[in-house]
């Protein structure tokens, strides 16, 4: 959780790093993604014909996926980050919906953290949300965005009990990054053509937050469940201001120091829940192994 964690909040540092378009970079991290797993998706044993039955669900979570960094980053050019960050961090609410509508319902204990946690969140970004209130069309955009990542969650849920990490996440992320190749045609967003402090940015990116962040918590989905992965993502923007302090010297906002422990306390909360259920945690020797 803390490797998932840690690797996708980098992409607030290389996206500063690099000079290209959000939409661009989302692109290339989901491609790039599912060439360095094809080779591990290919000796993992899955036949062509049991990839071919869960062809439905694969291409809903890559789209879902896709539609996730198409809405969202779009909301970030239409409403203001904090209100974009505070609306897409609602995922979890999405995938305890989503989990209780399929049956499985979550316990008390988990529904009290998930609640904890979410508000940590609100709080976190509450207060840059007061002093720079969003615009309808760009809220609408961000949720959507945290739909989209839910339902992601939610098909990588069930499929992740049929297949391999890389089996699942080679084909997702290949169906994301087709799907965002029109987000980038009607947008004007050039897709080549960056200097190399770019591409080696698109690099990291690729082997940081899309591998190390995304596959790991692909990972996740097969053992702990797609509602505590889901909050795995709340830790990100305490991870990302944390990094861009470390970098860039932009110190976090006041209501930072309320909201990171509130968030901390909701997910400590979900795993104690987690473990009392029947879980158990993922060692990192099998967090990495991707066949």
């Amino acid at each position: 959780m803390a490797i998932a964690a840690v690797s996708i909040a980098s992409s607030a540092v290389l996206v500063e790093v690099a000079e290209a378009s959000a939409v661009a970079l989302a692109f290339w991290r989901c491609l790039g993604g599912a060439l360095l797993l094809a080779p591990a998706a290919a000796r993992s044993g899955v036949s062509s014909a049991h990839l071919l039955r869960c062809r439905i669900p694969l291409l809903v979570g890559g789209l879902a996926l896709g539609l996730h960094f198409a809405t969202w980053l779009e909301s970030l050019e239409r409403t203001s980050t904090a209100a974009s960050v505070t609306l897409v961090t609602t995922a979890p609410i999405f995938v305890v919906a989503g989990s209780w509508l399929a049956g499985r319902r979550p316990s008390s204990r988990m529904l009290f953290a998930v609640a904890i946690a979410v508000a940590g969140a609100i709080v976190l970004t509450g207060g840059d949300l007061i002093r720079n209130p969003g615009s309808v069309d760009g809220d609408l955009l961000a949720l959507a965005g945290a739909v989209c990542m839910a339902v992601y969650l939610l098909v990588g849920g069930r499929l992740r009990s049929e297949l391999g990490t890389a089996s699942y996440a080679a084909p997702v992320y290949a169906v994301a990054a087709l799907a965002l190749i029109p987000t980038a045609l009607i947008g004007g967003v050039a897709l080549t053509g960056f200097d190399s402090q770019t591409w080696l940015a698109i690099g990291a990116m690729i082997v940081g937050p899309q591998i190390g962040g995304h596959t790991v918590l692909n990972h996740l989905l097969g053992r702990i469940g797609s509602v505590l992965v889901s909050m795995i993502l709340l830790a990100e923007p305490i991870v990302a201001s944390l990094l861009t302090w470390i970098f860039f010297g932009e110190v976090p906002p006041s209501t930072a120091w309320i909201g990171t422990p509130i968030v901390l306390l909701g997910m400590g909360l979900a795993i104690t829940a987690t473990q009392s259920a029947g879980g158990r945690p993922t060692a990192v020797t099998e967090v990495l192994r991707i066949d």
